[in-house]
């Protein structure tokens, strides 16, 4: 699970119908172009130990597949969009939806890589199964595992590894200056609120009947802090992702609901998010304080989360203000 937005309120959002009015509050990745550098051309080859501990050689970086919605975000913002010829399914970015998926869910299918002839596949540490990636590795092509990121500090790194693996060092600097300005505009801009508001981070899933409550390194916990909040879950001292449980989320009782927007839709929008169990003797629900952020954007920690953690502050203040 566990990876730069004008939001709305929204009258839909992923078929989840809102009155406008509601406290709900929708931050759609659509309301924010991905910052792209100026591009540079590819100096390979190229030599990069990856977060599996694996050195890896790249010598060409002309037909890239991505296998993560993040590391593609950062791919195209380092100017190398026209390389991407493959991705996962999990990969939704608009200037995407074109490129052919290799994946069935979460699981990469190598044989579909192959067929694309890549010249270098990366992906993270979730990537998998292990046997495909061992396929793609024995048929020649340069595997690169770039490192999950669940804090802002972390982010840096995993452009790092990628810029030089693609051999374009000098635009992952580029990158990089860009996000953490974006970043540090955001914390400097962020108003103090009149209230420190609890948050709660809930991962829904429920056509899977996945029903988790975030805490202490659940990624969400760094935004929401960023944002001026406070999420209950690492306030109580929960693991990453707990079961949700009625007893957990009222002992909690935050003052607002953090969710994705697809889980969001699968649980039947607003009102289906308050009727789970004990959600609806939240504070939360009573005044229907709820926040849904797309899921490419709220744990991609990429170019666009200054973006993110400034209007998620905004939001935030006006819940404030309201209370």
């Amino acid at each position: 699970m566990a990876c730069s937005l004008l939001a709305v309120v929204a009258t839909a959002c992923g078929g989840a119908n809102e009155p406008v009015g509601e406290s709900s509050r929708f931050i759609l990745s659509q309301d924010y172009e991905l910052p792209v550098v100026e591009r540079e051309e590819p100096t390979l080859p190229a030599r990069v130990t990856d977060a599996s501990g694996t050195t890896v050689t790249v010598t060409d970086a002309s037909r890239i597949v991505v296998l993560n919605q993040a590391i593609a975000e950062i791919v195209v913002s380092l100017g190398l969009r026209s390389n991407i010829i493959g991705r996962d399914a999990t990969t939704t970015l608009e200037s995407l939806q074109n490129i052919d998926e290799v994946s069935n869910g979460h699981d990469v299918s190598a044989e579909s890589v192959l067929s694309l002839r890549p010249t270098v596949v990366i992906g993270d540490t979730r990537t998998g199964p292990p046997e495909a990636l061992e396929q793609l590795r024995g048929a020649g092509v340069p595997v690169v595992i770039a490192p999950e990121v669940w804090t802002l500090s972390e982010l840096p790194g995993r452009v790092t590894l990628l810029a030089v693996a693609l051999g374009v060092p000098q635009a992952g600097e580029r990158l990089i200056a860009l996000s953490q300005a974006a970043i540090d505009e955001a914390l400097k801009n962020i108003g103090k609120a009149s209230a420190i508001l609890r948050v709660a981070f809930l991962y829904v899933r429920g056509t899977a009947s996945v029903y988790l409550l975030g805490g202490s390194g659940s990624g969400a916990d760094e935004i929401v802090a960023a944002a001026g909040g406070v999420d209950v879950g690492a306030l109580n001292g929960l693991a990453a992702f707990t079961p949700l449980t009625a007893e957990a989320i009222v002992q909690a009782d935050p003052d607002v609901l953090l969710v994705m927007t697809r889980g969001l839709e699968s649980v039947g929008g607003i009102d289906g998010l308050l009727a789970l169990p004990g959600v609806s003797s939240t504070r939360a629900a009573t005044t229907r304080a709820v926040i849904a952020v797309d899921d490419d954007l709220l744990l991609s920690f990429g170019p666009r989360t200054g973006a993110l953690i400034e209007r998620l502050a905004e939001i935030l203040r006006s819940f404030s203000s309201d209370a």
